[in-house]
């Protein structure tokens, strides 16, 4: 018996994303940020942390070359860093379990924390407004609350 195993994230994502309603409001920054959570997500489901996998998402390949480079600084450090960033994420949260997380849920904040600690100079306002908002694409009705409420209290 033959399955389909057909990635439904990717699809949703690109439709999402791509779709004439969600150009004014996501598109750039967003996209390169979108890329990096699929690739952290990937990354923990199939443990293979090799950065080329990031190249081939659709909606990375459809980045400019500033957006790619960000999008995989944010992947490496967050795969660099994966230890030090669920310390600093389970300091904010009341379980003590990681593995409870959502994957998804977990991905954009591991994306997140990245960001807040590269050389990357976007504002702190800016990286929680965008996890957010990822969180609304990729996660669960409760994604966004959590995942704001896990990024405000690391940044006070």
């Amino acid at each position: 018996m033959i399955y389909n195993t057909e990635d439904n994230l990717n699809d949703k994502i690109d439709a999402e994303f791509i779709s004439e309603k969600k150009t004014e409001s996501i598109f750039g920054t967003t996209m390169a940020r979108a890329a990096a959570v699929q690739s952290i997500y990937e990354s923990e489901i199939t443990k293979n942390y090799d950065s080329e996998n990031i190249k081939n998402l659709k909606y990375y390949k459809s980045l400019n070359s500033s957006k790619k480079k960000m999008a995989l600084a944010l992947f490496d450090y967050s795969i660099t860093n994966k230890i030090e960033i669920d310390k600093k994420i389970m300091k904010h949260i009341e379980d003590d379990n990681i593995n409870r997380i959502p994957k998804t849920d977990l991905s954009i904040l591991r994306m997140a924390v990245s960001e807040l600690n590269t050389n990357i100079e976007t504002p702190i306002g800016v990286v929680v407004n965008e996890a957010v908002k990822l969180g609304n694409v990729f996660g669960s009705d409760s994604s966004k609350n959590f995942i704001n409420g896990v990024l405000n209290s690391m940044v006070r």
